[in-house]
């Protein structure tokens, strides 16, 4: 199995490849009757069946994992871009070879996904709330990744699905899509964002995107408006999760918002220039953790996680009820 065959590499020319202007793809997925699509990257042979939906791996999963286990490049539950050789201005000729990762890269779909009813949105949601589920980033085949890619179960989460917990889970992301049409929109990008901005390699991106979920999310809820250091304290009491330390307000600010604030107009992070500190706070895990929780509690997922003490560096379960 060679890794061209698993990985189409944006600049190469390789057999099937589809070069597109859309980032994230349009249309690009087998639809069958727009009640089916593929999807990846996801290592699970395990075949899921609700009251609405089929999730079920394809045939030649096993050598996705092989190829997995056996060429990928990976690192702490990552899969990063294969290398591609950079182009030479003809006054460089004579050097050596310079080698950088892909911008972009696509894989080959591991899973199926079939609802009872014609809705591809439908079906998009349900596979990105599904990577949410698994604690990792799932798109419809034909759809390009930047960067690095995970495929550790609670990668993004630091929590894992157990028993039937993608069952229930699922059936809860059905529920949600269906009963709330005018959310749709800002959910997808709130679940979207909090995956994807996990890969950036700089923690004031990452920190960022979190951010930007935040406020996505206070978007979504039915919470008066207030400040953007109240947001997370509206937030979490709103919807039964502890209020960490560093959102607790302190004269009407908090050591988030002060480093938001800084970060969005001021090119400062963490009291420096951007790249010159670090914050003394560990965003990149608890600032996660949190907006893990209120994602499942506006997602209605039926888990005592939400409401488990902040700054918790604990793997934990969803187990459902």
């Amino acid at each position: 199995i060679d890794l061209l065959s698993h990985l189409y590499v944006m600049g190469i020319i390789i057999p099937r490849m589809v070069i597109q202007q859309n980032l994230f793809g349009s249309g690009l997925s087998r639809l069958g009757e727009n009640k089916t699509m593929e999807f990846g990257f996801l290592v699970d042979r395990r075949r899921y069946v609700g009251s609405n939906f089929e999730i079920a791996p394809l045939d030649d999963i096993q050598d996705s994992i092989d190829w997995l286990n056996n060429e990928a490049r990976v690192s702490k539950g990552w899969i990063y871009p294969p290398l591609i050789e950079l182009p030479l201005d003809p006054s460089e000729k004579k050097r050596l070879p310079v080698k950088d990762s892909a911008t972009w890269y696509r894989f080959e779909a591991t899973h199926t996904i079939r609802i009872s009813h014609d809705d591809p949105d439908k079906i998009r949601f349900l596979i990105l709330g599904l990577g949410f589920l698994f604690g990792i980033y799932l798109s419809p085949t034909g759809y390009n990744y930047i960067g690095r890619v995970p495929y550790k179960e609670g990668k993004l989460t630091g929590v894992i699905p157990i028993g039937d917990d993608i069952v229930k889970g699922t059936e809860a992301l059905s529920d949600f899509y269906d009963r709330h049409p005018d959310e749709r929109k800002g959910m997808f990008a709130a679940i979207h964002w909090f995956l994807l901005g996990q890969t950036y390699a700089h923690p004031w991106d990452r920190f960022d995107a979190q951010y930007k979920v935040l406020d996505g999310l206070y978007k979504i809820s039915s919470i008066p408006s207030c400040s953007h250091s109240r947001r997370p304290v509206e937030l979490a009491r709103y919807y039964g999760v502890h209020l960490p330390s560093w959102a607790a307000l302190n004269n009407g600010k908090s050591k988030l918002s002060q480093i938001r604030n800084d970060l969005a107009h001021e090119a400062i992070y963490a009291g420096e220039a951007i790249g010159y500190s670090n914050p003394d706070e560990y965003y990149d895990l608890f600032f996660r953790d949190f907006n893990t929780k209120l994602l499942a509690a506006i997602l209605n997922l039926a888990t005592i996680y939400i409401s488990s003490t902040p700054e918790d560096r604990q793997i934990h379960a969803w187990s459902f009820a």
